[in-house]
């Protein structure tokens, strides 16, 4: 129902005008990939020891497409040196929850955004298509008409 900032370390960190909640080892991150193509790696995020009687209001706020951010920094005596530079940035997908005698474990799947660059979009280039978005843009009332139009180049 909200973001919710948190970091591996204990206690509260104040960073960019944030609160982060230090989770310690019940959190952790997946494996980040780096390469020199272009493809759409995704990571995890992995917050366990949950207490079961939260589960039902821990599956409600996890929503799916909201943006998520994994940020690295370093720390010495407790204190962030430099700024933390983003090494991940994408959208949540399914979770995947693991109830337990005692505890609940809830890994959250990110995906990269460029993955929508492998999906079909639904968008067509009609005035009707065009009409569900801005419904007095005229600019796409010609465009049906040159499906059937047969032009001629050059002499």
């Amino acid at each position: 129902s909200q973001t919710c900032y948190v970091w591996s370390g204990m206690g509260n960190l104040v960073w960019g005008g944030n609160t982060y909640l230090g989770v310690g080892s019940l959190g952790t991150v997946g494996t980040i990939v780096e390469g020199s193509e272009v493809k759409a790696d995704g990571t995890t995020l992995t917050l366990s020891g949950i207490d079961p009687i939260y589960l039902g209001e821990s599956l409600t706020d996890i929503q799916l497409g909201a943006p998520a951010k994994v940020w690295f920094g370093n720390m010495i005596n407790g204190v962030l040196i430099g700024t933390p530079y983003l090494i991940f940035s994408g959208c949540v997908d399914k979770p995947a929850i693991t109830v337990g005698a005692d505890t609940v474990t809830i890994k959250l799947a990110l995906e990269s955004r460029l993955i929508d660059f492998g999906r079909a979009t639904m968008s067509r280039y009609t005035t009707a298509d065009q009409h569900t978005r801005y419904s007095d843009d005229t600019a796409f009332n010609w465009v049906e008409s040159l499906n059937d139009q047969a032009l001629r180049w050059g002499s």
